[in-house]
């Protein structure tokens, strides 16, 4: 959680912020929610209940160029867990399964990939965690009947109808699990299902949702939901928000979602227990284009001290700035 301990980052103005509010929150080394081998998915459902139930939150990032390449750069960096967004970038199976365990491998276990599956097929969820993802969003959740179905594409016997994987955790050497136990129910331990409410349909039927067991947090798409609703309602927007934030508190149900710095501490008391500040779309735009001004604002400081120099010589000048 804030910041794993053992990693060594530059901490961003994001992170300094959330810090500011969480300096009680125990520092915890995310490798510890790993299996016993790092082709098994991680204990996300157990990361998302200790920091629902200690008040702390897991703080991450989203990955949105889909790549290895870039997920190398995300396994370096402290997030706790990387949010891999399948419904808006395309991904083949291969690549999807790629990306997640090269942020498991190369952050040595302590960044748990969560995949936002495309849609409700349960060959995606399949892939996701064949390939070792710690969850599943589950996009444009609206019914229980919707919700049931994901929890048991998501898990084995007898708890779902997750098919066996042949491929994915080879047997007699990737397949240890604690003493009385398949590395199948270390599986269905460990998974966690985390469907995302963004309709009207979806808020009224959100009560009945938050009690369904294996639903570990819920994700608000609120621009999605913003635009169902209609953007020129705002009151019925604030109310669906503030009936959202009530259930999430009467049912103890974390919730996941996208803060940017200003918006931390107010996502934190609204229930979010699984919160990504940094995406690198974003973060790679406004970098680049701060170092430009930076460097524009520089060089018209250096043009302008030489345009003096010359000047106070007495000698004609001329300096365009761009």
């Amino acid at each position: 959680m804030i910041p794993a301990q053992g990693r060594t980052a530059q901490i961003t103005p994001q992170h300094q912020l959330f810090n500011e509010i969480a300096t009680q929150q125990k520092s915890v080394e995310m490798d510890r929610y790993g299996a016993m081998n790092m082709i098994q998915s991680p204990n996300l459902r157990k990361a998302i209940k200790d920091a629902n139930e200690t008040n702390s939150v897991l703080l991450g990032s989203v990955l949105g160029i889909g790549s290895v390449a870039n997920a190398k750069i995300m396994a370096a960096t402290s997030s706790d867990w990387v949010w891999i967004d399948a419904e808006h970038t395309p991904y083949s199976p291969t690549l999807l399964a790629e990306v997640v365990q090269t942020l498991k491998m190369y952050s040595h276990g302590k960044t748990i990939p969560i995949v936002r599956v495309p849609n409700h097929s349960h060959e995606w969820i399949s892939f996701a965690l064949d390939a070792g993802a710690g969850g599943v969003i589950i996009p444009h959740t609206e019914t229980v009947e919707q919700v049931k179905a994901s929890i048991a594409a998501a898990r084995f016997q007898p708890y779902g109808h997750r098919s066996y994987p042949p491929f994915a955790v080879i047997f007699g050497l990737q397949d240890t699990a604690p003493e009385g136990k398949t590395w199948l129910d270390v599986a269905n331990e460990h998974c966690a299902v985390i469907p995302q409410v963004e309709s009207r349909k979806g808020v009224d039927n959100l009560e009945a949702i938050m009690q369904i067991p294996g639903v570990d947090a819920i994700m608000i798409g609120q621009m999605d939901l913003q635009q169902d609703i209609g953007v020129a309602n705002v009151q019925e927007m604030a109310d669906a928000l503030e009936r959202i934030n009530a259930l999430a508190k009467k049912y103890k149900m974390p919730l996941l979602g996208v803060a940017q710095e200003d918006q931390l501490t107010e996502r934190f008391n609204q229930g979010y227990r699984i919160l990504a500040s940094a995406v690198d779309v974003w973060t790679l735009a406004y970098g680049i284009e701060k170092q430009l001004k930076d460097g524009r604002e520089a060089l018209r400081q250096a043009c302008r001290e030489m345009y003096d120099e010359k000047e106070a010589q007495g000698t004609q000048v001329e300096i365009i700035i761009a």
